[in-house]
């Protein structure tokens, strides 16, 4: 029995001397720099979207997720310096190498410290599981509504200024919370009141009195606690009786999205409807046609406008598809 016990205990010695010790870190016990150190932290510390946070939703093509990030990062950026007249700093690119070497480190580094323009991040890549739908969250002074808008209406005007190859529908969301009947209806607060009186609430004499009509556009993705008719029940109560539902011609809509554990809310125009809901693939065709006119030609023999942020390397990849007919949505 002794040398039973003895045999035992020897070769569990062996396994944990021959076993591999588990990493503290994720560097792989490798030096980083100041700089490495900031992109992991950068990378994997937004890594969710949580109650408070602000910024835009985007569908894009399917197996197309990282080049449409990219695409998306660099188009916010410029819109932003056009529009607001700010210099975002360039985001960090989730899909480098994290481990560079530190010859490259160092002059990333000093490339950072050699910015004296004090450039913020204002959008913010947050990567997700799911196939087809990216997440920016976006810093002040950026308004979410706001700058899809403008992003939307420049289309229709100037549609050659660029043309994103892989981004299809963007959904600006001007508050997020928890996706619970709570969590909507502290966001619907937040939300609505800047567009609507809101029930129970004294009327004050500002524009959000008139009596404008509205209509709610809910859409849920992996999420199933909240029923979109229980969505559209809680958010119309929120909305004073002085507002009228108008499914057809509405002066606001009220967009709501769910995803998982969380819920975001805006409020868009009248021409919501008019601009594609906000879908960019849809609106270069019709951008398009707007200034051809009677001339316009089938999309199929249209030469599409080349986009700023497109390589040499992708122009081999066809157009994207629509996403949702690779990721529908539940509407």
């Amino acid at each position: 029995m002794a040398e039973s016990n003895k045999r035992k205990e020897t070769s569990g010695d062996d396994r944990d001397r021959s076993a591999p010790k588990r990493s503290k870190g994720g560097s792989h016990g490798k030096w980083q720099t100041p700089h490495q150190k900031a992109k992991r932290a950068y990378s994997h510390g937004n890594g969710k979207i949580e109650p408070g946070d602000v910024g835009i939703w985007a569908t894009c093509a399917k197996g197309q997720e990282r080049r449409a990030r990219g695409e998306l990062q660099s188009m916010f950026e410029e819109c932003a310096e056009r529009f607001y007249g700010i210099k975002a700093a360039p985001g960090v690119d989730e899909n480098e190498d994290s481990d560079d070497d530190i010859e490259t480190s160092i002059k990333k580094e000093l490339e950072t410290l050699g910015n004296k323009e004090g450039k913020l991040h204002i959008f913010r890549a947050v990567r997700l599981d799911m196939p087809c739908l990216l997440f920016f969250k976006t810093e002040l002074p950026v308004d979410p509504a706001d700058f899809v808008h403008r992003i939307c209406e420049e289309i229709i005007t100037k549609p050659n200024i660029r043309r994103m190859r892989y981004i299809n529908r963007l959904t600006p969301m001007s508050c997020i919370g928890k996706a619970t009947e709570r969590g909507l209806e502290e966001v619907g607060r937040a939300v609505l009141a800047k567009h609507f009186q809101l029930s129970g609430e004294e009327t004050r004499g500002d524009d959000t009195q008139s009596s404008s009509s509205y209509a709610i556009r809910p859409s849920i993705r992996n999420h199933n606690t909240l029923r979109r008719d229980a969505v559209i029940k809680q958010t119309a109560m929120l909305v004073a009786d002085s507002h009228k539902v108008d499914l057809t011609n509405p002066d606001k809509v009220i967009i709501v999205e769910l995803f998982q554990s969380v819920c975001g809310m805006s409020v868009v125009g009248s021409d919501w409807e008019k601009l594609k809901r906000f879908n960019l693939a849809e609106l270069y065709p019709s951008a398009s046609r707007t200034q051809q006119g009677a001339g316009f030609k089938a999309e199929a023999e249209a030469v599409p406008a080349m986009p700023e942020s497109v390589t040499t390397d992708e122009t081999s990849h066809p157009p994207a598809t629509a996403a949702e007919r690779a990721f529908p949505e539940s509407e």
